[in-house]
């Protein structure tokens, strides 16, 4: 079972794709055959009504025309949805972004120092949960003012790991 999370016109959908080939949109199962026609493009069958979909990926964001609509879909696994909540500002501007593990696990590796120039996407550690390895990002450009972790340290859920100034 993978779940994933998409935003599309504002709205937020939660996707649960089932081993058997079922899946279920925010909790409703959904009756859905696709076939590729070619590597962008597909036949979508959908309560008994055809479309033909045309999709664009770039990492994690979708176009799709479909039906002369365009949607933009952003895609995002319940870990990245996590992350993103957790490496939102902080409440007082003048302590700057805090980091917070989006899971428990172990870090197996800081990227960064304190003092460390970054920029929005670099790699700031490796964190080690349930056998996978996981990069956390940053969201911001910005200088490592402090850097709460060492390598091989098991953290929680929402532990401080890092603060972007």
């Amino acid at each position: 079972m993978k779940t994933l999370v998409s935003h599309i016109g504002g709205r937020k959908y939660e996707w649960t794709f089932n081993d058997n080939g079922s899946f279920l949109c925010n909790g409703k199962l959904m009756k859905i055959e696709m076939r590729a026609i070619s590597s962008h493009r597909f036949s979508v069958l959908a309560d008994g009504r055809s479309f033909d979909a045309a999709v664009c990926r770039n990492d994690s964001k979708h176009e799709i025309l479909m039906n002369g609509n365009l949607w933009k879909v952003a895609v995002e696994t319940p870990t990245e949805v996590g992350a993103r909540r957790l490496l939102k500002p902080a409440n007082s501007g003048a302590t700057g972004v805090e980091v917070r593990s989006p899971m428990p696990g172990m870090v197996v590796r800081c990227e960064v120092r304190n003092g460390s120039k970054i920029k929005a996407g670099d790699g700031l550690l490796i964190l080690e949960a349930m056998k996978m390895e996981n990069e956390i990002k940053a969201t911001v450009s910005g200088i490592v003012k402090k850097v709460m972790v060492i390598d091989k340290q098991v953290v929680d859920k929402g532990e401080l790991l890092l603060i972007i100034g």
